[in-house]
């Protein structure tokens, strides 16, 4: 443009064109243009703007205005080689159309009368003059999907009772020396199923609506471009164009022929006729839509649907993702080797769609099980473990293990004293309701001092701290748990006072030490649980409750990790199942809770026992009746160490006696 003009060019330079293309050995000149108007004379013109200027000269005006006419130089050309000029069909009927008399396409009568093909009522055609120079003719529509893109392409299109051959058909038949175009089509239940076109021996398949999928070769200029300038100027001739076929139109921003296609947004719309014309001459690039191919995308769909239900029904987040990006994977891969290789076209994006929604609506669904489970098992563990060390160990994730490892860990015994009396006097179900009642209480506070509930057994309660998550003051939380359990037995037991049922007391022995703890039992069924010396050793403090009169036992070991409670030295034994001598405390008190009465008593018992030990007897003797008859605590122990002073003879004990009591019961 910039060298020829303004865009459209007179006729004449445009016959030029054609002349030169003809002479440089083109086969078939195609215009994605059309001429719908006549080029307005020269001649004619000036004689209507100066009308006596035949009178004043005797110039033959007749002779000169057909020498200068563009129309008819541009027929002329036209008339010269094969040429097909484009039209345009539209939605609007015109009272002045002229459509095309040369028809290439051969039908039956009766057919068509109630087929898919798209039918328009008028067109925009090119001047009789130029339409009839031509070869042949064809319409320029484009078919723009719903998106703007153009994908398919009509091969077919009706106006009235006759059908008309696209720009790139036309092409196509003349390029072949073909007389004609012959349709193919099926009535059923008296609807026309258009099913393809035949000229020379070229059978191409459409679907219903006469279209095919254009078989688009690359991005805009995969065909080779020539510039009219260049051709004009004889810049390219007959090496680069003989034996071409060539499609002229417009490419420049502005002339309102740049399309939006799959392999570029703004795409010259003569290359499209272009890859169409490409297509038709060569079949086997057509992707085609078969007669099943609906059918086989139903059965995808179908499939796809049936193995993304079957498998990722109450499945994790996880594996439906996994699932659905597989069956992504395998969907688009069959879709791209039947367009790649088969050269069938099936819809992708019903398939990827139903993907899509079917994970996301089992991602939602196995969400709100998942969620309804883990509130299930909450509930159900909440029995066991504190709700607030459920939530950590869930929030502690993978990081959180269930092996079975070796730890320094509390236990805790607690059982109930004369049950079996008790448990006489009541029914089955006043029993099951009064365990209910302790249970439920007890279980609390250990709960609420971050304790881990091992098992019940009967009417003993087993407990440990430090597992399955860490508590640097396990020992502390036990003991506390323990004094707290003392106390709210206080409570339980005035419930009971008022439904006239017996008053419950209980001993509770605590140990401190290694042990192992973690999922324990056998393949049909696990606990976890602990196991070790420190647990057995916890099992016969509480058993020794009873045997010294006191509510609660510790070992030495769970007494040093509680500096801020003060603890009575109970004794020194030898347990069943040890060989070395323990020593056992009770708890009082918090320190800071302590009155000096009861400071008083915890440093004469200790000092009482010392003496003891060191065989003073004497002194011990009198220090552990003067607290017999003045303690604020239970006095049982001190009655023991008196018959144990009374009842050995200093002569008798052995040399490595280090003050131990050795218990021959469990």
């Amino acid at each position: 443009m910039q060298e020829q003009g303004r865009f459209p060019w007179s006729r004449s330079k445009v016959a030029d064109l054609v002349t030169k293309l003809t002479d440089a050995g083109v086969i078939v000149i195609a215009f994605d243009i059309f001429f719908s108007e006549q080029e307005e004379n020269p001649v004619t013109k000036i004689m209507s703007e100066i009308p006596d200027l035949s009178k004043k000269y005797t110039i033959p005006f007749a002779e000169i205005t057909k020498q200068v006419d563009a129309d008819s130089k541009l027929a002329s050309a036209l008339s010269k080689n094969d040429t097909v000029l484009g039209f345009l069909l539209i939605d609007e009927q015109l009272t002045n159309q002229n459509l095309p008399a040369k028809n290439s396409v051969v039908r039956a009568s009766e057919e068509h009368t109630n087929s898919q093909i798209n039918q328009f009522p008028g067109a925009i055609v090119n001047i009789p003059q130029l339409q009839n120079a031509a070869t042949g003719t064809g319409f320029i529509n484009a078919h723009i999907d719903e998106d703007g893109f153009i994908r398919k392409a009509a091969l077919i299109n009706r106006v009235g009772d006759k059908l008309y051959p696209s720009l790139a058909l036309e092409v196509a038949r003349l390029y072949t020396l073909a007389e004609n175009i012959e349709t193919r089509s099926n009535r059923l239940d008296g609807i026309t199923l258009f099913e393809g076109i035949k000229f020379q021996d070229k059978w191409i398949q459409t679907d219903e609506y006469g279209q095919i999928l254009i078989p688009y070769k690359g991005r805009a200029h995969s065909f080779p471009y020539y510039s009219a300038t260049d051709i004009l100027t004889k810049k390219i001739g007959l090496e680069e164009l003989e034996g071409t076929v060539a499609f002229i139109g417009t490419s420049a921003i502005g002339l309102a022929d740049l399309r939006s296609t799959p392999v570029g947004l703004q795409y010259p719309g003569v290359e499209v006729h272009a890859n169409i014309f490409e297509g038709l001459m060569h079949p086997e690039l057509l992707p085609s839509k078969p007669n099943w191919s609906q059918g086989a995308s139903l059965l995808i769909i179908a499939l796809t649907g049936c193995v993304l239900s079957f498998f990722s029904h109450a499945k994790s987040a996880r594996f439906i993702i996994v699932l659905s990006l597989t069956v992504t994977s395998v969907v688009i891969f069959l879709n791209v080797y039947l367009w790649l290789v088969q050269k069938i076209s099936l819809p992708l994006l019903m398939p990827l769609l139903l993907i899509i929604i079917l994970a996301g609506y089992y991602i939602i669904v196995g969400s709100i099980a998942e969620m309804k489970h883990s509130r299930k098992i909450k509930s159900m563990f909440d029995q066991y473990v504190p709700p607030e060390r459920i939530n950590q160990m869930i929030l502690q994730g993978k990081s959180l293990s269930q092996k079975s490892e070796r730890k320094n860990m509390t236990v805790l015994f607690a059982d109930i004293r004369s049950f079996t009396s008790l448990s006489e006097s009541m029914t089955p179900h006043q029993l099951s309701e009064y365990l209910n009642e302790y249970l439920t209480a007890i279980t609390k506070i250990i709960f609420d001092h971050h304790g881990t509930i091992d098992k019940y057994v009967g009417d003993m309660v087993m407990a440990f701290w430090n597992a399955p998550l860490k508590d640097e003051n396990h020992a502390r939380h036990g003991v506390e748990a323990a004094m707290s359990m003392i106390h709210g037995l206080t409570k339980i037991n005035q419930l009971f006072a008022e439904n006239n049922q017996p008053a419950i007391k209980i001993g509770i022995g605590l140990s401190t030490g290694d042990m192992n703890v973690g999922d324990m039992g056998s393949v049909y069924r696990k606990a976890y649980t602990v196991l070790g010396d420190t647990v057995n050793l916890g099992a016969r403090v509480e058993s020794l409750t009873k045997f010294y009169g006191v509510a609660i036992l510790v070992t030495e070991e769970t007494m040093k990790e509680c500096p801020h409670i003060s603890f009575r030295l109970i004794d020194k034994v030898q347990v069943v199942g040890k060989t070395a001598a323990v020593q056992l405390f009770e708890p009082i008190n918090f320190t800071d809770k302590l009155d000096e009465e009861q400071l008083n008593e915890v440093k004469k018992s200790q000092q009482a026992i010392t003496l003891f030990y060191n065989k003073n007897w004497p002194q011990a003797l009198s220090l552990f009746k003067e607290l017999h008859s003045t303690t604020v605590f239970s006095p049982n122990i001190y009655a023991i160490f008196i018959e144990r002073i009374k009842g050995t003879d200093l002569q008798t004990l052995a040399k490595d006696w280090n003050g131990a009591f050795k218990h021959t019961q469990k």
